[in-house]
């Protein structure tokens, strides 16, 4: 019975997977957040499959790496904000306007809804960024106050290492 169990549940991974998998690759060209889906397409494929939880660590620290590059990037902070309050924008126009091609509410929607994850995305890498910078900050504070007493406990000694 249970190895019925696990063959259901590898078929439904693995038809889920795909359908999400297929709307990703379809959104990468249509308006649409296609990255987002192709991303939940390989977090669905990593409940059963070992290849797929590679890839997602992968993933997770590229996509961390990039996270880190637009914290620290003047431009491109600015760059991405922009442009999520432009997808926003445009997003709005094509819901509720009939002048642009593709105007409606489907192309309208993932548009903006692509807009506020780009946003969301990054104020969660700048608040991510200066939290890591501050502990790291604090811990060198506190290594430096540590050697400092050691210094003052024991002029003209060399500390012990380790």
């Amino acid at each position: 019975m249970t190895d019925l169990v696990r063959l259901l549940r590898r078929i439904a991974v693995t038809v889920v997977g795909t359908v999400v998998l297929a709307v990703g690759v379809v959104l990468l060209v249509a308006p649409g957040p296609g990255i987002l889906a192709i991303f939940l397409a390989l977090a669905i494929f990593a409940a059963e499959y070992e290849w797929a939880r590679r890839r997602l660590g992968d993933v997770r620290d590229l996509a961390k790496t990039a996270a880190e590059k637009t914290a620290t990037s003047q431009v491109a902070k600015s760059t991405a904000i922009l442009c999520g309050v432009g997808a926003v924008g445009l997003g709005g126009v094509l819901i509720f306007t009939e002048i642009l091609p593709f105007s409606g509410i489907g192309a309208g929607l993932s548009i903006a809804l692509a807009g506020l994850i780009v946003l969301a995305t990054t104020v969660y890498s700048i608040r991510d960024f200066r939290r890591t910078r501050s502990v790291t900050s604090r811990n060198a504070d506190r290594e430096i106050g540590i050697i400092t007493q050691v210094f003052v406990d024991h002029p003209g000694e060399i500390p012990p290492r380790g």
